[in-house]
């Protein structure tokens, strides 16, 4: 699935070596997405960091005065537990500590450029579906939590409309007609472009140009002509066309 936007990684690093934070930030600075945002000497500058900054990551080394990598990782998890906590130390002795501490890696120096990559590349996919989930949540709990309503004019009169009862919107006829359950359809002369410009909020999606439909009214999509499909939807007998790249888009939106 492509995602179109690039995945920043704000990033710290701690290590009392001066040197070998610089060879961490010169690895890093060749990797796209990454964001240096702050570099600590001791334990517990890092763990002020954490809390002042909110990286996504953190490098950090093993033996560092005030508190050891160790000690500031468990700081660290209990301030944030989405953070990934990598560490990039001179010991080898230390994994199973590591793992206790929730470490996303362990690296031992000197720094394997592609093992970071590698790394920095399976938090940003781990990042875009977390951020995915939440943006899902997000929209279910908005639309389900409460019962919005659709305003729209109909021979002269206010119709309040459930907009989870709405089913597709289209044109016919220079009317814009819309079909909710209960087979009941409304007339009015609003533009299909001002409906989906009220309902975007609420997930519809324009699949075609005469078409708005409720993703969770799809029940199937298949073939209909020249890159055109045919969408069928619960609670009606009415249908939808669906061009190509509309079909592409939806199931990048709305398909799991």
């Amino acid at each position: 699935m492509g995602w179109g936007i690039l995945t920043m990684l704000k990033v710290i690093i701690a290590d009392d070596d001066s040197f070998m934070r610089q060879i961490l930030k010169d690895v890093l600075g060749e990797i796209p997405g990454i964001d240096i945002i702050g570099e600590a000497k001791d334990g517990c500058q890092m763990v002020q960091m954490v809390e002042d900054l909110e990286p996504d990551v953190v490098f950090l080394d093993i033996d560092m005065p005030e508190r050891t990598g160790l000690e500031a990782a468990r700081e660290i998890f209990d301030i944030n537990p989405q953070i990934f906590i990598i560490f990039a130390t001179g010991y080898k002795c230390y994994t199973h500590e590591a793992i206790e501490v929730y470490a996303f890696d362990y690296l031992v120096k000197p720094i394997n450029k592609q093992r970071v990559r590698q790394t920095l590349n399976r938090i940003k996919n781990l990042k875009k579906g977390r951020e995915q989930a939440a943006l899902f949540k997000r929209e279910k709990t908005f639309f389900e939590g409460e019962q919005f309503k659709l305003k729209v004019l109909s021979n002269e009169k206010s119709i309040f409309i459930n907009v989870s009862d709405i089913i597709l919107v289209t044109r016919s006829e220079r009317k814009t007609m819309i079909y909710v359950i209960g087979d009941s359809v409304i007339q009015t002369n609003e533009s299909l472009q001002s409906l989906e410009d009220r309902l975007a909020r609420y997930r519809f999606f324009r699949c075609h140009k005469g078409f708005i439909i409720n993703p969770d009214m799809v029940v199937e999509i298949f073939p209909w002509g020249n890159k055109t499909y045919l969408v069928k939807l619960a609670n009606t007998k009415e249908t939808a066309l669906m061009t190509l790249e509309h079909a592409k888009e939806f199931q990048k939106r709305y398909c799991v």
